[in-house]
């Protein structure tokens, strides 16, 4: 049950990234033995079915019960790094389960046997730090007692999301007198009424908290990206130009490190030397996931059509916000196109039997492309920011106030240069073309008239309202739609291997987009 006001005294005393000030020792042994049978049963650890080992390499205590922990998960062609909040509490009345973690499924029992949410398991109490942050406990257990701490996973627990509000950044445009800001000097108790967490989520964990800020949601990230995070800085820039069809940012928690901290055998984690690890933006209100919203028309064979045709018109205005909001890119080279998606479609085939036999008239598709690009006499469109991961969940229709486009994060694995690189908006278009093809196979439409009438109002509504303003409207239409099919295909591809790793029994639905695309349909 989450208390409905929570008061706790953080780390963290003023606003800024955390740094050396807030760092404590990584996990120790028995507590890194616990996260090492936990971690790969979440929904969203990135990484699966690969041997791989968890490197703790730096944490953050934001309270004494509090700590952000970053480990390396390290593996043959892998290195990531993952955040891990954990909240230490007295086991109390907990009784320690005997049996391994790695047998107790999601969630550690109580003395009832019953599974407990969040609860990750127990470790020994560890010897207190006098020269930490507010006595933070030590690493070490050693020299501790033997009295059993309860370890949650801090993304379940109300006194994580509380310390994570009273060590946001808040974004330049919060009003300095704002009530509810949380480093305010002696701020109230947050409000936690009718705080929740959000369910169904596969690559972060996130909190409504409808009584902060007027009603915000909190994104805890789980995969971090070096450098400046996407999905704090694209949609902060939008909402300084005005553009409102994205939840506005409210503030963000980043942690900071320092040169001697970046391992000799990861360079990549030295040169930003900075990661954003949560964010709190306005919550968008009685408003129903896209994804959800197409299926549920589909089931019953109800035209999607004007709904789609929304869509359209706000993914080209925000198409249209980015090039006022970021820095437009290079012309579009055509070598460079064809060539990453030729090798994009090859490592798709060495990855699927399937596509494998389909491989030569996926060459012969692309040949064709780079045919109608080579005979195009218009200038070539010029790169911009994009969306990079645009599907029908990354959108939400609020009633009364349209659709609003969240998640600018890209594809958590792809490096942050790769997801922030300008590219052309056809390719956030080609992700809703796709995207309407699963709600009509998972919504079980009847008629695939259900998909192509959705799928004409969508990219119609959407060329209508970009007009001049797209990047290719000097090309010719044959050109533009031969992008279009091969952004899609290039779509396609990738779903076919996602699902064959991760949803067999979804594997044909990509995999008759791709006969049809190949087949000239």
């Amino acid at each position: 049950m989450v208390p409905k006001t929570v008061s706790s005294s953080p780390v963290v005393s003023r606003p800024g990234p955390l740094g050396s000030a807030q760092r404590v020792p990584v996990p120790d042994d028995p507590l890194l033995g616990l996260l090492d049978a936990w971690l790969p049963a979440q929904r969203w650890y990135p990484v699966k079915g690969l041997a791989v080992r968890h490197v703790p390499w730096m944490s953050f205590a934001l309270t004494e019960r509090c700590t952000l922990h970053l480990l390396r998960i390290v593996g043959d062609g892998v290195d990531l790094v993952i955040q891990v909040p954990l909240v230490l509490t007295p086991a109390g009345g907990l009784a320690p389960d005997p049996r391994p973690a790695d047998a107790r499924g999601s969630g550690a029992a109580g003395t009832a046997g019953a599974p407990l949410p969040g609860l990750v398991g127990f470790v020994p109490e560890p010897a207190r730090r006098p020269d930490g942050p507010r006595g933070a406990s030590r690493a070490s257990g050693s020299e501790g007692s033997a009295a059993p701490l309860a370890v949650h996973d801090g993304a379940t627990h109300p006194d994580l999301w509380v310390a994570l509000l009273g060590a946001l950044e808040r974004a330049d445009d919060a009003s300095p007198s704002d009530p509810d800001r949380h480093d305010a000097p002696g701020h109230r108790p947050v409000d936690l009424t009718g705080a929740r967490m959000v369910g169904g989520e596969q690559s972060n964990s996130s909190v409504i908290l409808p009584g902060v800020a007027g009603g915000s949601i909190l994104k805890i990230l789980r995969t971090i990206a070096i450098g400046p995070n996407p999905d704090v800085v694209v949609p902060d820039a939008l909402a300084r130009v005005g553009w409102t069809g994205v939840p506005r940012p409210l503030g963000w928690v980043e942690a900071t490190w320092e040169p001697l901290d970046v391992p000799a055998e990861a360079p990549d984690l030295g040169p930003a030397r900075t990661a954003h690890l949560a964010v709190l933006s306005e919550l968008v209100t009685d408003a129903r996931d896209g994804f959800e919203l197409a299926c549920a028309y589909a089931s019953q064979d109800s035209s999607f059509a004007d709904l789609a045709a929304d869509l359209g018109r706000t993914l080209a205005s925000m198409h249209r916000a980015l090039r006022e909001a970021l820095p437009t890119g290079p012309p579009l080279e055509a070598g460079w196109l064809l060539g990453d998606l030729r090798r994009r479609a090859r490592e798709a085939c060495a990855s699927s039997a399937p596509l494998g036999r389909r491989a030569a008239q996926v060459e012969v598709f692309l040949d064709g492309v780079a045919e109608r690009l080579a005979r195009e006499e218009a200038p070539p469109p010029v790169l911009q920011a994009i969306h990079g991961d645009m599907h029908l969940g990354q959108a939400l229709h609020a009633l009364g106030d349209g659709w609003k486009i969240l998640d600018f994060e890209g594809e958590p694995l792809r490096p942050v240069a790769e997801r922030t690189r300008p590219d052309l908006p056809l390719r956030d278009v080609a992700g809703i073309v796709r995207s309407l093809d699963y709600a009509a196979a998972v919504g079980g439409a009847r008629s695939p008239r259900w998909t192509t009438t959705a799928r004409t109002a969508f990219v119609e509504a959407y060329r209508r309202e970009i007009g001049e303003d797209d990047g290719t409207a000097g090309l010719s239409v044959s050109t533009t739609e031969a992008l279009l099919r091969a952004l899609v295909l290039d779509k396609a591809l990738y779903e076919v291997v996602y699902e064959s790793r991760n949803r067999p029994a979804w594997e044909p639905i990509p995999l008759t987009a791709v006969d049809r695309l190949l087949g000239g349909r």
